[in-house]
């Protein structure tokens, strides 16, 4: 099962400078960590040590995770996970 991962310009550095990346697993977070195998560092960068989210939001085929089952949601096979860093203003 391949999933699709898009990945955003100002954080390609933590996928070796790659938009797109493929990834395994059955949830979003089986995803992040066979993620952390390819990029090492990867999952602190997205998760916290308390399993929540980093300044990021998290989209699987354009529904915000959050909305879903968070981290847990399921995937399958084709399915796109999109990486948004949040941003601050003033």
């Amino acid at each position: 099962m391949s999933i699709i991962v898009r990945v955003p310009a100002s954080l390609s550095d933590w996928f070796d400078g790659q938009d797109e990346v493929i990834c395994q697993g059955r949830t979003v977070n089986e995803c992040f960590e066979k993620l952390e195998d390819i990029f090492p560092g990867t999952k602190n960068q997205l998760i916290d040590k308390s399993g929540k989210l980093m300044a990021i939001l998290v989209f699987l085929n354009g529904d915000n995770i959050r909305y879903l089952d968070g981290l847990e949601t399921v995937v399958r096979d084709g399915d796109e996970i999109g990486i948004i860093p949040l941003a601050a203003g003033g």
